[in-house]
Protein backbone atom coordinates (compact mmCIF):
# COMPACT_ATOMS: atom_id res chain seq x y z
CA UNK A 1 0.00 0.00 0.00
CA UNK A 2 1.45 3.68 -0.62
CA UNK A 3 1.56 6.39 1.79
CA UNK A 4 -1.64 8.73 1.82
CA UNK A 5 -1.48 11.85 -0.17
CA UNK A 6 -2.03 15.01 0.94
CA UNK A 7 -5.44 15.09 -0.69
CA UNK A 8 -6.77 11.86 0.10
CA UNK A 9 -5.77 12.52 3.87
CA UNK A 10 -7.98 15.61 3.57
CA UNK A 11 -10.20 12.84 1.79
CA UNK A 12 -10.25 10.64 4.63
CA UNK A 13 -10.01 13.05 7.54
CA UNK A 14 -13.84 14.82 6.18
CA UNK A 15 -15.27 11.47 5.74
CA UNK A 16 -13.95 10.17 8.85
CA UNK A 17 -15.69 12.86 10.65
CA UNK A 18 -19.19 12.70 8.37
CA UNK A 19 -19.51 9.64 6.63
CA UNK A 20 -22.12 11.44 5.11
CA UNK A 21 -20.23 14.03 2.86
CA UNK A 22 -21.17 14.24 -0.44
CA UNK A 23 -18.57 13.92 -3.12
CA UNK A 24 -19.69 17.61 -4.38
CA UNK A 25 -18.66 19.11 -1.45
CA UNK A 26 -15.52 16.72 -0.76
CA UNK A 27 -14.53 18.13 -3.88
CA UNK A 28 -14.93 21.84 -3.50
CA UNK A 29 -12.99 21.41 -0.16
CA UNK A 30 -9.77 19.71 -2.21
CA UNK A 31 -10.30 21.57 -5.24
CA UNK A 32 -10.36 18.61 -7.92
CA UNK A 33 -13.41 17.61 -10.11
CA UNK A 34 -16.46 15.53 -8.48
CA UNK A 35 -15.61 13.00 -10.79
CA UNK A 36 -11.27 12.91 -10.06
CA UNK A 37 -12.35 13.11 -6.12
CA UNK A 38 -14.95 9.99 -6.84
CA UNK A 39 -12.16 8.22 -8.78
CA UNK A 40 -9.40 8.67 -5.60
CA UNK A 41 -12.74 7.70 -3.26
CA UNK A 42 -13.17 4.29 -4.94
CA UNK A 43 -9.14 3.82 -4.91
CA UNK A 44 -9.45 3.84 -1.48
CA UNK A 45 -12.16 1.45 -1.37
CA UNK A 46 -10.71 -0.97 -3.89
CA UNK A 47 -7.32 -0.48 -2.00
CA UNK A 48 -8.96 -1.42 1.42
CA UNK A 49 -8.06 1.88 3.08
CA UNK A 50 -11.84 2.72 3.62
CA UNK A 51 -13.12 -0.39 4.93
CA UNK A 52 -17.10 0.48 4.48
CA UNK A 53 -19.58 3.10 6.05
CA UNK A 54 -21.80 2.99 9.15
CA UNK A 55 -24.25 4.65 11.18
CA UNK A 56 -22.70 4.84 15.13
CA UNK A 57 -25.48 3.49 17.14
CA UNK A 58 -26.25 4.02 20.80
CA UNK A 59 -25.53 0.81 22.14
CA UNK A 60 -27.92 1.68 24.59
CA UNK A 61 -30.68 2.26 21.91
CA UNK A 62 -30.45 -0.96 20.78
CA UNK A 63 -30.61 -3.45 24.09
CA UNK A 64 -26.29 -3.70 24.14
CA UNK A 65 -25.41 -1.38 26.99
CA UNK A 66 -23.30 -3.88 28.79
CA UNK A 67 -19.82 -3.87 27.48
CA UNK A 68 -17.20 -6.09 28.91
CA UNK A 69 -13.61 -7.19 28.05
CA UNK A 70 -13.08 -10.88 27.55
CA UNK A 71 -8.84 -11.88 27.67
CA UNK A 72 -8.91 -15.31 26.18
CA UNK A 73 -6.14 -17.96 26.31
CA UNK A 74 -6.09 -21.19 24.25
CA UNK A 75 -3.94 -23.65 23.14
CA UNK A 76 -1.34 -22.62 20.59
CA UNK A 77 -1.81 -25.23 18.06
CA UNK A 78 -2.59 -22.92 14.33
CA UNK A 79 -6.31 -25.64 14.42
CA UNK A 80 -7.23 -24.31 17.28
CA UNK A 81 -6.85 -20.54 16.93
CA UNK A 82 -8.84 -21.17 13.10
CA UNK A 83 -11.67 -23.39 14.96
CA UNK A 84 -11.54 -20.19 18.22
CA UNK A 85 -11.47 -17.60 15.02
CA UNK A 86 -14.52 -19.05 13.66
CA UNK A 87 -16.77 -19.75 16.97
CA UNK A 88 -15.98 -16.12 17.70
CA UNK A 89 -17.16 -14.81 14.64
CA UNK A 90 -20.34 -16.51 14.85
CA UNK A 91 -21.30 -14.86 18.54
CA UNK A 92 -23.29 -11.66 18.03
CA UNK A 93 -21.92 -10.06 21.25
CA UNK A 94 -18.32 -10.31 19.62
CA UNK A 95 -17.52 -6.93 18.41
CA UNK A 96 -14.22 -6.51 18.60
CA UNK A 97 -10.85 -9.41 18.46
CA UNK A 98 -7.63 -8.79 19.49
CA UNK A 99 -4.48 -10.86 19.22
CA UNK A 100 -2.36 -10.07 22.46
CA UNK A 101 1.20 -10.48 23.97
CA UNK A 102 1.69 -11.69 27.38
CA UNK A 103 -0.26 -14.42 28.77
CA UNK A 104 -3.62 -14.16 27.04
CA UNK A 105 -4.21 -15.21 23.33
CA UNK A 106 -7.01 -12.74 22.45
CA UNK A 107 -8.56 -9.40 24.26
CA UNK A 108 -12.59 -9.78 23.00
CA UNK A 109 -14.68 -6.59 23.68
CA UNK A 110 -18.93 -7.80 23.80
CA UNK A 111 -21.81 -6.01 24.22
CA UNK A 112 -24.75 -7.89 25.51
CA UNK A 113 -28.05 -6.30 26.99
CA UNK A 114 -27.47 -7.63 30.40
CA UNK A 115 -25.50 -9.23 32.87
CA UNK A 116 -27.56 -11.61 32.82
CA UNK A 117 -26.93 -12.31 28.51
CA UNK A 118 -23.24 -11.51 29.57
CA UNK A 119 -23.31 -14.79 31.78
CA UNK A 120 -25.14 -16.27 28.99
CA UNK A 121 -22.34 -15.25 26.35
CA UNK A 122 -19.46 -15.89 28.38
CA UNK A 123 -20.89 -19.24 28.81
CA UNK A 124 -21.16 -19.78 24.87
CA UNK A 125 -17.62 -18.71 24.45
CA UNK A 126 -16.24 -20.70 27.31
CA UNK A 127 -17.69 -23.43 25.89
CA UNK A 128 -15.47 -22.96 22.52
CA UNK A 129 -13.33 -26.57 22.96
CA UNK A 130 -9.98 -24.82 22.36
CA UNK A 131 -10.14 -21.85 24.94
CA UNK A 132 -8.68 -22.99 28.27
CA UNK A 133 -9.27 -19.72 30.51
CA UNK A 134 -11.02 -16.57 30.41
CA UNK A 135 -11.16 -13.65 32.48
CA UNK A 136 -13.70 -11.09 32.21
CA UNK A 137 -13.78 -7.23 33.23
CA UNK A 138 -17.48 -5.69 32.68
CA UNK A 139 -17.54 -2.07 31.76
CA UNK A 140 -19.27 0.30 34.46
CA UNK A 141 -19.18 3.76 32.16
CA UNK A 142 -17.63 4.52 29.08
CA UNK A 143 -15.63 7.69 28.98
CA UNK A 144 -15.48 7.87 25.39
CA UNK A 145 -15.01 6.10 22.37
CA UNK A 146 -13.32 6.50 19.41
CA UNK A 147 -12.56 6.23 15.59
CA UNK A 148 -9.63 6.00 13.67
CA UNK A 149 -9.01 9.79 12.76
CA UNK A 150 -7.14 11.41 9.77
CA UNK A 151 -5.03 14.59 10.56
CA UNK A 152 -4.72 15.75 7.10
CA UNK A 153 -1.82 18.25 6.88
CA UNK A 154 -2.71 21.86 7.62
CA UNK A 155 -2.00 23.23 4.13
CA UNK A 156 -3.13 21.99 0.43
CA UNK A 157 -1.78 22.78 -2.70
CA UNK A 158 0.09 26.22 -0.77
CA UNK A 159 -3.49 27.33 0.48
CA UNK A 160 -4.79 26.97 4.68
CA UNK A 161 -7.32 24.31 4.69
CA UNK A 162 -10.49 25.50 5.67
CA UNK A 163 -12.20 22.92 8.48
CA UNK A 164 -15.42 21.93 7.96
CA UNK A 165 -16.50 24.33 11.04
CA UNK A 166 -14.98 27.42 9.41
CA UNK A 167 -16.62 26.91 5.81
CA UNK A 168 -20.31 26.12 7.47
CA UNK A 169 -19.73 29.41 9.31
CA UNK A 170 -19.02 31.28 6.09
CA UNK A 171 -22.11 30.18 4.11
Amino acid sequence: MQPLDQVNRVLLAELSRDGRKTVRSLAALVGLSEPAVRDRLDKLSRDGVITGYRAVVDPNAVSAGTAAFVAVRFNSDPSAKAAVNAALEQEPCVLEVHEVAGEDCYLIKVRVGSTLELADALDRIRAIPAISHTKSTVVLRTVFERPVTIQPAPQLDGQPRRSSESAQSRA
